[in-house]
């Protein structure tokens, strides 16, 4: 898959104001600028394990654009999107995907009650110019016990972003006896 210009873009943003200015600008586009044309997977292949390790419902698509991980879920899941920019989530709705759209930064804390989700998918959020390790947190708020989470974390950034030392905090948290 080639970086598009736009995508090139998208990795230099560094503030959740430059990712909105830059969202609303391609919202209308991407989808065929982005998806489409460089054949973007990453979409399928969250959505495809999530399924296959028996994720449930209801599920929120974290970062879910212009729905194209939506896309992937069959009739009847129950979905809900979250996205900082309503312009991408404007497309979404149109697509009629979605049972709830939530506009939020995941830099904050999140509009949803603790414990809401069964599920968490999220396709190309964790990357460069977006969103690091510091939302998880408030992801795993979100989630029910017991709760399946898959997400695309670009390699370069697991280890030169926190993730992985972020994952390993949260991995003795939430199974540590008695949390």
């Amino acid at each position: 898959m080639a970086d598009t210009p736009e995508l090139e873009s998208a990795y230099a943003l560094e503030t959740p104001e430059d990712n909105l200015r830059h969202y609303r600008a391609w919202a209308e586009s991407y989808d065929a600028e982005f998806v489409a044309a460089t054949g973007y997977r990453f979409p399928a292949v969250i959505a495809g394990a999530y399924l296959a390790a028996g994720g449930g419902w209801p599920c929120l698509d974290v970062g879910c654009g212009t729905g194209a991980l939506g896309e992937r879920f069959p009739g009847g899941a129950v979905v809900d999107g979250l996205d900082l920019s309503p312009e991408m989530l404007a497309v979404a709705r149109q697509k009629a995907l979605y049972r709830t759209l939530i506009v939020s930064d995941l830099t904050r804390p999140l509009p949803i009650l603790g414990e809401t989700y069964a599920g968490l998918v999220s396709s190309g959020t964790f990357t460069f110019g977006h969103v690091g390790p510091e939302a998880l947190d408030e992801l795993v708020r979100v989630m029910r016990p017991g709760a399946l989470a898959v997400i695309s974390v670009r390699p370069l950034l697991w280890e030169e972003k926190g993730f992985a030392a972020h994952f390993e905090r949260l991995s003795v948290r939430v199974s540590a006896p008695g949390s």
